[in-house]
């Protein structure tokens, strides 16, 4: 530290950070009514940046401790993507911060003096409040839900995060308690905005902590019950955004604590074993610190799979948004309770296409998009969940393509039919649709991988597979020709039969015999509809 600055000085770089601290009213932004107070805010907002500026007059080598510590607490919440900040700010705040001299001691003076007091009012049950342990059984405490003051500091995860990413492996055996309760706090909030933020903290967390300080504490059972239990919340505008965050980091857990043994997830023999090696010699191969690894990797995905995504999202979400009775009435709650969705029976659609206009459950879809890396990870292990895998994909690809809007439909990559829909952008006008294919795109991506992982057991499902390519080609035909003019875009649909066409191609080269079985009963009962699909093959 260089020479002690007048307290002039100090106060006034104080005072400075006290009118940077983001307001507590910005945590519940979104529930304001009063246009004074929202009127406040936005006040405050746009007068950040003169104040960052104002910070170029101080000397970071002279701050104390105890000041760099207020200065990362107050400018890391302002890095954040949120209501309080914007571009300019993140970018003053973000180099400000890159000024700052990190050390251990002012890494723990944030835990210990700020942020640790600020949870200690609702100490997480599964934790010891001092150690940070877990506990055999859940602590006997008060709810841990009600007064939590943290919630009152909008950007403290920055700050936490801040703290996470600029501390040395070494040293995080010291600050693990520190690091701990908050953490958790946040990912088990019974709020699903605060459990995204704890997600993204146990990212950062997988990123910069040593795997043996998660094993020997019992940490990552403890993460990875939280992540799945995020799961089940069901009914959040933020949901799909959750269950494609919480099965990612999830699956980064599962890989950082117990790797694979064997390399893409596959069982291969050693080389020196011959080809006709049981696998109960292979297993002999193994330690038995391996053995376990492996068998509580098993485990885990097979619970982020069956309980998680089959068993919970999947079997309790409707498949699609329940429909606007009239273009005068509210738009649906997409997110409502399916058994108690006011809709009525007799509602008959004044147009085909004004039938068709029901869209997606986006949780459903994020579910169906997290699918195939469940799939890959568990490898041959997917066989045990055939019979609940392959139906429910079925069930996908059979489903009668919605007319959505064209940004909530597939757009496709490629240059020649992205050139195509500009060309015929002119004559779709604003009044536009297209087909929602997101939930079809994301069956066939699962089907592929099966076809990859289980291949021996693939042969005994290829009549059902076939059958619902089957009926998701002759649902695109059928798309196609309810197209009146240029007021349905077919570029989704390019996208979704392009890849229909692959998916057979895989299945063929998995199975060679299903070309003159069930491709030749196709083509044997109608040519005409099934040639675009399986000729050639």
């Amino acid at each position: 530290m260089g020479a002690v600055p007048p307290k002039s000085v100090m106060s006034t770089l104080q005072q400075t950070l006290d009118s940077l601290i983001v307001p507590s009213a910005f945590a519940r932004h979104d529930r304001i009514a009063d246009s004074t107070v929202l009127a406040e805010l936005y006040a405050w907002k746009s007068n950040t940046k003169p104040l960052l500026n104002q910070l170029d007059s101080f000397d970071v080598d002279t701050l104390s401790i105890s000041q760099l510590a207020d200065l990362v607490c107050v400018l890391a919440p302002l890095t954040a993507v949120a209501q309080w900040s914007s571009p300019t700010t993140c970018s003053l705040a973000s180099a400000w911060l890159a000024r700052i001299p990190t050390s251990d001691q002012l890494i723990a003076h944030i835990l210990t003096q700020v942020v640790k007091p600020l949870f200690a009012p609702t100490p997480h049950p599964r934790l010891h409040t001092s150690t940070a342990r877990i506990l055999p059984r859940p602590a006997d405490v008060q709810d841990t839900y009600i007064e939590q003051p943290w919630k009152e500091h909008p950007g403290l995860d920055e700050a936490i995060r801040w703290c996470l990413l600029n501390t040395e492996s070494s040293a995080y055996e010291t600050t693990w308690p520190l690091f701990l309760p908050p953490v958790m706090s946040f990912l088990d909030d019974y709020q699903v905005p605060y459990k995204l933020l704890g997600i993204r903290l146990v990212s950062d967390m997988l990123i910069r902590v040593p795997p043996q300080l998660f094993l020997r504490t019992g940490m990552d059972t403890l993460i990875f019950n939280s992540l799945t239990n995020s799961l089940s919340h069901l009914r959040d505008q933020s949901t799909p955004d959750l269950i494609r965050l919480a099965v990612t980091i999830s699956l980064q857990l599962i890989d950082l604590t117990t790797p694979s043994a064997f390399p893409s997830h596959g069982i291969l023999l050693h080389n020196n074993e011959p080809q006709g090696t049981p696998a109960t010699a292979l297993t002999h191969t193994l330690s038995s610190s391996q053995s376990k690894s492996l068998s509580t990797r098993f485990s885990r995905l097979s619970i982020l799979l069956s309980s998680s995504l089959l068993g919970t999202i999947i079997m309790y979400t409707p498949t699609f948004l329940p429909p606007a009775v009239s273009s005068s009435a509210p738009d649906p709650d997409p997110f409502a309770d399916p058994e108690h969705v006011d809709v009525d029976p007799l509602y008959v659609p004044a147009t085909p296409l004004q039938g068709l206009t029901r869209s997606f459950n986006p949780t459903l879809v994020a579910a169906a998009q997290s699918l195939p890396s469940v799939l890959s990870a568990l490898g041959i292990g997917c066989a045990r969940f055939l019979k609940g895998i392959v139906p429910v994909l079925a069930e996908w690809l059979a489903l009668p393509l919605p007319v959505v809007p064209p940004e909530t439909g597939c757009v496709p990559d490629d240059n020649e039919e992205t050139s195509s829909r500009e060309a015929e952008g002119t004559n779709h006008g604003s009044g536009s649709f297209t087909a929602d294919v997101t939930l079809h795109i994301a069956s066939l991506s699962s089907l592929s991988v099966l076809f990859h992982t289980c291949n021996p057991r693939i042969g005994g499902w290829s009549t059902t597979i076939v059958d619902a390519i089957g009926r998701c080609w002759i649902g695109c035909l059928d798309f196609e020709s309810q197209r009146r003019g240029n007021i349905v875009s077919k570029d989704s649909l390019c996208v979704l039969k392009k890849q229909l066409k692959e998916t057979v191609v895989q299945l063929a080269r998995v199975h060679p015999n299903i070309i003159k079985n069930e491709y030749a009963i196709l083509l044997a009962f109608n040519k005409g509809l099934f040639e675009g699909l399986v000729e050639g093959i």
